[in-house]
């Protein structure tokens, strides 16, 4: 999604035609679009601010999110379109209706001035060799609107190499209107910045995320250094524990660590850590966190902590199954006992007496 910004009235509707079409996917999506919105009318005057440029790179962030978290399945079949304009490919990867990814890059100066369809079917060849780890083998769609290449002919020995590469695939290729064809057609005719997408796309919405470890060396160093039980575990006898100096940046820290090398938090600081790798792994259980802590950090009571924070949660309360423990219901008491389970006697075919009045 390395799309530049839209310069023209016309461009900004093609991209909107874009998230238009997938509208029923991303949420708050006429609150981050509505500044572009306003310029697509003809009587507003075209001014490209600040605000047009945070909601469009919003966009932007939105749909390459949506599209990095959609884990392909495999055992459906995957759905292409393609166009090509006479200076880009475009190309979309979806499944039930839900992009997977996309292709999009500009045409050197030989390849435009490539035939129409040795251009429309360029398209294809490149959507499938930049995503064969996911295609290759597996059932393919392509949807063209280029009529020609539904027809297996082989006007020239470029077109026949494609080909080739093409039934490697082995899709089935289909014709669609372009007035369909809405996605591909934007892709191959929107202009591209010049460096690639940045990863800050996928970057957390939430500023108050912790997206770095909230201790450091020096803070850890210092709050041992001020826990007694830790300094008195380095006189005693036989013991393993000691101090490693490591070294972050330009500075050197004198950090504790036991036995195997893991650095013993204080109870002051080990909160802290619990808290930040709980958000972090993105709320997992306890057994994950502990073994997710060990590999770097112990203390006395790690488990508890775990547990405890795990439970305190109010993101794993509210959103995370629970498995109730119904109780068994209680055993019924017979209010009478019947007689002919008892006291009938096999043989005779008489009754004890106690059970009816009489004793017949």
């Amino acid at each position: 999604m390395n799309l530049d910004e839209p310069k023209t009235r016309k461009e900004l509707r093609s991209f909107i035609g874009i998230v238009n079409y997938y509208r029923d996917m991303w949420i708050r999506r006429s609150h981050v679009l509505a500044p572009l919105a306003k310029l697509t009318s003809k009587d507003v005057k075209w001014h490209w601010g600040p605000q047009q440029a945070a909601a469009f790179a919003m966009t932007k962030k939105i749909i390459a999110k949506d599209a990095m978290l959609a884990y392909p399945d495999f055992s459906k079949t995957f759905v292409i379109h393609t166009d090509a304009s006479h200076y880009q490919l475009g190309g979309v990867i979806s499944q039930d209706g839900k992009p997977l990814a996309f292709y999009s890059r500009k045409l050197n100066d030989a390849q435009t001035r490539y035939t129409t369809t040795e251009r429309e079917l360029l398209s294809i060849v490149e959507t499938l060799k930049a995503y064969r780890n996911i295609l290759l083998g597996y059932k393919i769609v392509v949807h063209t609107d280029h009529k020609n290449l539904v027809y297996k002919t082989f006007n020239t020995e470029r077109v026949m190499r494609w080909r080739l590469i093409i039934e490697e695939f082995g899709p089935e290729l289909r014709y669609i209107k372009g007035e369909h064809n809405i996605v591909a057609d934007v892709l191959s005719r929107m202009r591209l910045k010049e460096e690639e997408f940045s990863v800050d796309a996928f970057a957390f919405d939430d500023e108050d995320f912790p997206e770095t470890f909230p201790l450091s060396y020096k803070q850890i160093a210092y709050e041992q250094k001020r826990y007694a039980p830790l300094q008195a575990k380095l006189t005693e006898e036989g013991t393993k524990h000691k101090t490693e100096k490591i070294k972050h940046s330009s500075c050197h820290y004198d950090v504790f660590v036991n036995g195997e090398n893991k650095i013993v938090l204080p109870p002051k600081v080990q909160k802290v850590a619990v808290e930040w790798y709980h958000t972090f792994l993105c709320h997992p259980g306890e057994t994950r966190m502990e073994l997710t802590l060990r590999q770097h950090y112990d203390w006395r009571g790690l488990r508890t902590s775990v547990k405890r924070t795990c439970k305190a949660c109010k993101f794993c309360k509210e959103r995370k199954k629970r498995v109730s423990k119904l109780g068994k219901l209680p055993a019924k008491t017979a209010e009478a006992t019947p007689w002919h389970t008892l006291c009938i006697e096999p043989t005779s075919k008489r009754h004890c007496g106690t059970c009816t009045p009489d004793g017949a």
